[in-house]
């Protein structure tokens, strides 16, 4: 994005923010509000852009808690824009911050009852892997991206481009393994279980779109893969 637009868009929110507590309320800002002002640092790829996604939805959540007010409840398209912000880091010295920001993300979508991750969650999460990881750590970026996959499958969520970023990030080999020697280049030839939620290019939706449910609770990976070396 433009130079200095994602802080612009903040003072916008700011501004709302203000004349909402002073009275206004056809300045109160909603869920949608927030979201496009995380969008626009994640488009940023401005130095702290991750950091600073992650506070507005940390000030999403605290408002939501402090006040049951549902027009300010952070959803999954809100979540999906702080792991863009982390996946588009173009910083090496945001890298390390941006990766256990998309991971806290996750954990705590996966945590939520009437939330759950989405195809766009996983591939976000994949380019994560793909972009953050050095590419000589094969173990690590294979270790992460198989934990991500195996829950997409679990939730029903695989498709097309869930796949294309699953194969730039792991070598060919691991990429086969993984899918198990289907058909390895889109998800109609998956396990109907593994696509049974999401949209499939020329088929539809495989079990009725991107329906909440299914078995995304993060598997048990991210706890047992938090640190970045492992």
């Amino acid at each position: 994005g433009e130079k200095g637009a994602a802080a612009r868009a903040e003072h916008v929110l700011t501004v709302m923010e203000r004349r909402c507590r002073d009275g206004d309320s056809d300045f109160k800002p909603n869920t949608r509000t927030y979201t496009s002002v995380i969008d626009a640092w994640a488009k940023s790829g401005e130095k702290g852009a991750a950091k600073r996604a992650e506070q507005i939805l940390n000030t999403m959540r605290s408002l939501h808690e402090q006040t049951n007010d549902s027009d300010v409840k952070p959803n999954v398209h809100t979540a999906n824009a702080v792991c863009n912000a982390c996946a588009f880091t173009k910083l090496d010295g945001d890298r390390s911050e941006a990766l256990q920001i998309a991971f806290r993300v996750f954990d705590w979508l996966s945590s939520q009852k009437d939330l759950h991750p989405d195809a766009y969650t996983y591939t976000i999460l994949l380019s994560v892997c793909s972009n953050l990881l050095p590419r000589e750590d094969r173990s690590t970026r294979y270790s992460h991206a198989r934990g991500f996959f195996k829950s997409c499958c679990e939730a029903g969520h695989v498709n097309d481009y869930v796949l294309r970023k699953l194969r730039q990030t792991v070598t060919e080999e691991e990429y086969l393994s993984l899918v198990g020697y289907h058909d390895a280049t889109t998800a109609t030839g998956m396990p109907t279980s593994w696509t049974r939620n999401a949209r499939i290019k020329g088929g539809g939706v495989g079990g009725g779109g991107y329906k909440k449910g299914g078995g995304g609770k993060g598997s048990g990976w991210s706890n047992n893969n938090r640190r970045r070396g492992r």
